[in-house]
């Protein structure tokens, strides 16, 4: 147990580290997305295609042995269960692990997100949707798969597109915005990027090494699977803890605030009435599409996608639709009568 919860501190603190020097919340990166900047999307691509190459060697090592090496495509699950997760995201204005970075960062108010998201996946723990398995799990379940051709091959392949689309469509644009800020009105500017954040060829490269080295560190810590939140809650309260991934998911909170102590943008805050309801059913959203949907915005969005799952995809499909869609929702109108209330 001692080197499973060593494995996954570390693992967690390098998570936390990259995503608040990133700050990469993947509610920020599809909001923005759907307004036309891609810094943050810019750097997740690049870390996918690196971590699918990298991860493709570890399959071919010794530690690759005991890893799962794809995840299944039940596309009921993956699709109601990701438009959750995307609703979650828009209502409570961030992911499982941005509440968590953030945490650590200083936003004590992410605590209510967070408790949201543990109700969540325990509330639906025994719930498993209708519908067939169209790919199984393992290496079924994933692109090289479908197609027959060696994981390798394909991952240097997605590399070589990505990198080439990267260099094409880059733009200077992307390099004077930052994300979108917590509470947000959709269609609004986002804050300029603060110094310390890094631009995404660097969030992209060393996000991609840390996504590595997290399952290298799952590996190492006798679970198989990496970097990911969902099953934390639900394996506690039964009975059978994951220890890797509970030190994983504390370190991500410890790697968030040595983040931003280095930085100087330490800022501890609460949140308005309206921001701690939002949270709540945001994060309860997030924890209960997470477990329908086998995976979370890291389990699917970094480690799934670096699997070249079918499924992942599908699922961070449905997660930018769901952001889009509840986004939409939210009327500048109604926020301003929503703000002036509160």
């Amino acid at each position: 147990m001692g080197i499973a919860i060593a494995a996954g501190a570390l693992a967690g603190i390098a998570m936390g580290y990259v995503l608040q020097r990133g700050q990469l919340c993947f509610h920020a990166m599809f909001a923005e997305a759907w307004h036309g900047r891609l810094l943050l999307l810019r750097g997740w691509a690049l870390a996918v295609a690196l971590g699918a190459v990298g991860l493709a060697v570890v399959y071919l090592t010794p530690l690759g042995d005991g890893l799962n090496t794809g995840l299944a495509f039940r596309p009921v699950a993956n699709v109601i269960g990701g438009l959750l997760i995307g609703w979650g995201m828009a209502i409570a204005q961030s992911c499982v692990s941005g509440l968590l970075y953030k945490f650590g960062a200083g936003m004590a108010g992410a605590s209510i997100g967070i408790l949201g998201w543990i109700g969540g996946e325990l509330a639906v723990r025994n719930v498993r949707l209708p519908g067939p398995s169209v790919l199984p799990g393992g290496d079924d379940g994933t692109i090289p798969g479908v197609l027959g051709l060696p994981r390798l091959l394909i991952a240097v392949t997605v590399l070589a597109i990505v990198a080439g689309a990267l260099w094409r469509w880059r733009g200077p644009a992307d390099a004077r915005s930052g994300a979108t800020r917590d509470g947000a009105v959709p269609g609004t500017a986002p804050t300029p990027r603060p110094p310390w954040q890094w631009n995404w060829p660097t969030l992209g490269i060393v996000l991609g090494l840390v996504l590595v080295l997290g399952w290298v560190s799952a590996a190492v810590g006798g679970v198989d699977f990496g970097p990911s939140t969902v099953g934390a809650s639900a394996g506690a309260l039964a009975g059978s803890p994951n220890w890797w991934l509970i030190a994983f998911l504390l370190g991500i909170v410890g790697g968030g605030a040595l983040a931003a102590r280095r930085t100087d943008a330490f800022e501890l805050r609460g949140e308005t009435r309206v921001r701690y309801v939002r949270l709540l059913v945001g994060g309860f959203l997030l924890g209960a599409g997470g477990w329908i949907a086998g995976g979370c915005n890291l389990g699917h969005g970094l480690s799934g996608m670096a699997q070249l799952n079918v499924s992942s995809i599908v699922v961070v499909i449905c997660m930018a639709l769901g952001v889009g869609h509840a986004r939409a929702m939210i009327r500048p109108g109604n926020r301003s009568r929503i703000n002036s209330a509160d």
